[in-house]
């Protein structure tokens, strides 16, 4: 996606982040490196654990290589910007395709999909 794409998705967000410009350059740093090279920007609100959501926010959704011995996987992630960022950490979630299973009491990734790693709760 191009910058002025991008730049496009962040205008029609008006008013939802307080510093939109840091969001379209951390954004934009993301989608431009090897890792963010297969992730694609849109919009959509960010359902809360108490059943609330809020407006519509930046996400970034694809799939982020991940080497697990020896053999990377593509693994399927959304990963949200709310609208606290960049006081608040991304909301990632993986969203497992049909032939995938999130590992019953994985250490980093509850059973809804939602990713806990200590760099995202250390934010």
């Amino acid at each position: 996606m191009s910058s002025d794409s991008l730049g496009t998705l962040i205008h029609r967000l008006s008013g939802v982040y307080r510093d939109p410009q840091r969001v379209l350059r951390d954004a934009e740093f993301l989608l431009s490196s090897p890792l963010g090279a297969h992730l694609r920007p849109t919009t959509e609100p960010l359902m809360l654990n108490d059943g609330s959501s809020t407006p519509p926010v930046l996400l970034l959704r694809g799939t982020l290589p991940m080497t697990y011995r020896g053999v990377t996987y593509n693994v399927p992630i959304d990963m949200y910007l709310p609208p606290p960022y960049p006081l608040r950490p991304p909301t990632v979630f993986v969203r497992p395709v049909v032939s995938m299973a999130i590992k019953e009491n994985h250490r980093h990734v509850g059973l809804d999909g939602r990713v806990y790693l200590p760099y995202l709760h250390e934010w």
